[in-house]
């Protein structure tokens, strides 16, 4: 029994070749993640928001990635004491931001 190339057979081929690509540009992207922490406590005023790293994911260690108004990104402990201050003051101003929109 020979297979014919028709289009459903060419799409599924390139479909194939890009989930490929994509498994190995996330595997890739672990250059971003952060390696270690900061050694200070950052000045709130500096910051304008934050994500998370989880070890469970691609990177190596849990970080709380804070993103300053310079553009930079400093890495830092979710378990430092400041860092977990910092973020309950960053969950303040969403919750205020968030009712003045329904005004």
């Amino acid at each position: 029994m020979m297979i014919g190339f028709n289009l459903r057979n060419v799409a599924l081929a390139i479909l194939m070749g890009l989930l490929l690509l994509l498994g190995t540009n996330e595997a890739q992207s672990n250059q971003d993640c952060c390696l270690s922490y900061t050694k200070k406590p950052l000045p709130r005023r500096a910051i304008i928001g934050f994500t998370e790293q989880l070890s469970s994911e691609v990177c190596d260690i849990n970080a709380v990635v804070f993103h300053m108004r310079n553009g930079l990104r400093a890495c830092a402990n979710p378990e430092d004491h400041w860092v977990q201050k910092h973020l309950r003051w960053l969950s303040g101003k969403l919750k205020k931001l968030s009712q003045l929109r329904h005004f």
